[in-house]
């Protein structure tokens, strides 16, 4: 079919979540892909990815800095990579993430209206106020912006039956999470380790793999207390690569992974430099070497 043939991309909750159970029924673990440009996601998508993610974070990956989100407002970051990754990806579902801690948005149910009308098939609560430390995120629930909105915002978006998943660092809020209705949990290990901007294995803030393993298993256990059928899968600290996802499988329940850094970083830049240096490795003849 023609690009001018392609349907509109539409999966409702039931359809992405009965996706999601047809992989585990194949016995293959969920793979998600962030994806803040389109060759990525469209790569990500041949490759068999069961869902792309357009996280604001994704921007500073693609200017080839060390993953953050304070380089401009989240929502407005989503937005603007959304239809660049709208315009390649034909089957698979698109979940993108909503900051609802935004002062400049305090009204939620409109920003999820507007993704919704977007074409966006899911809804995420990232950037997530419980990114590093519960501390700070909790303190802001005090004065009605903290990580009580993103509660807020999955059950706005449950309301409109659209797919939810819940970005949880915190073992706790991973249970509030899914108490508020979401469909998947992402067991965030930190930020993901190695490459040229990543922080080392051996860095305070870095967990091992069975450290990484056993706290997922955690986030799991949290979640499915508050609701049996829930999804969960990992991300980020040492999951940087397939080889060290064997480990995690095998030592708890947890049913894929979100390959963020995995999957737009570490590999085009391992890739681009290998093929760089392959490139030059060839001599000239020596009639080629001076005009």
């Amino acid at each position: 079919m023609s690009s001018a043939g392609v349907a509109a991309r539409v999966f409702t909750r039931a359809e992405i979540v009965a996706r999601l159970n047809a992989t585990l029924g194949r016995k293959e673990p969920i793979v998600a892909a962030g994806a803040g440009v389109g060759i990525i996601a469209k790569c990500a998508e041949i490759g068999g990815a069961d869902l792309i993610f357009v996280h604001a974070n994704s921007r500073s990956r693609n200017l080839g800095v060390p993953t953050s989100i304070y380089i401009g407002n989240p929502i407005d970051m989503t937005l603007a990579m959304f239809p660049e990754i709208d315009n390649v990806v034909d089957s698979t579902p698109v979940i993108a993430g909503i900051d609802a801690t935004d002062g400049q948005r305090r009204r939620l149910a409109p920003v999820v209206d507007d993704y919704i009308a977007r074409g966006i098939n899911g809804i995420t609560n990232f950037p997530t106020a419980l990114a590093y430390t519960g501390t700070w995120g909790r303190a802001r629930n005090d004065v009605g912006m903290g990580s009580n909105r993103e509660l807020e915002l999955l059950a706005l978006a449950g309301e409109r039956d659209v797919f939810t998943v819940g970005q949880a660092y915190d073992v706790t809020f991973a249970g509030e999470l899914a108490g508020a209705g979401a469909d998947l949990i992402v067991a965030r290990c930190g930020l993901t380790q190695g490459g040229m901007v990543g922080p080392r294995a051996d860095a305070e803030s870095s967990l091992s793999v069975p450290a990484a393993t056993e706290h997922v298993q955690a986030v799991l256990e949290s979640a499915r207390a508050q609701n049996p059928d829930v999804l969960v899968i990992a991300h980020g600290g040492p999951f940087n690569h397939p080889a060290t996802t064997e480990y995690l499988y095998a030592n708890s329940d947890v049913q894929g992974v979100l390959g963020e850094s995995a999957i737009e970083r570490i590999p085009v830049e391992q890739y681009v430099t290998a093929e760089i240096e392959m490139f030059k490795s060839p001599l000239l003849r020596n009639h080629a070497q001076y005009v």
